[in-house]
C-alpha cells in the first residue's frame, strides 16, 4: 500500500483533544461526534465542562486518556459524578 492510498484511521479522543481550545459550539460538536458509541451520554460530559477552563482542561485530557485506552468503555475512568449521572440516566431516573 502506498502512502496515497493509506488512509487516517479515525480515533474519538482526536476530537476530544480538538475540543479542548474550541467555542463551546465547536466543542460541543466534536464531543458529541467523538462521544457517539461511548458508554456515557455525551450531554452529561458536555454539561460537565461548563465549570472553570483549567478544570475543564484536565478532565478533557481525562476523558481523552479513556478515549484512547478503549473508545467503547470510558465511563470506569471518569469522575464519581459523571458515574452517578450516568447510573441515573440509565435507571430512568
Amino acid at each position: 500500500m502506498s502512502e496515497q492510498e493509506q488512509e487516517y484511521v479515525f480515533h474519538p479522543a482526536d476530537l476530544v483533544e480538538y475540543a479542548m481550545d474550541k467555542p463551546i459550539g465547536a466543542a460541543r460538536a466534536a464531543l458529541t461526534i467523538g462521544l457517539e458509541d461511548a458508554d456515557v451520554y455525551p450531554d452529561i460530559i458536555i454539561a460537565e465542562l461548563s465549570g472553570n477552563m483549567e478544570l475543564n482542561q484536565r478532565f478533557l485530557k481525562k476523558l481523552t486518556g479513556a478515549l484512547r485506552k478503549d473508545p467503547n468503555k470510558i465511563i470506569g475512568d471518569m469522575p464519581n459524578r459523571i458515574q452517578g449521572l450516568q447510573f441515573e440516566r440509565d435507571l430512568g431516573l
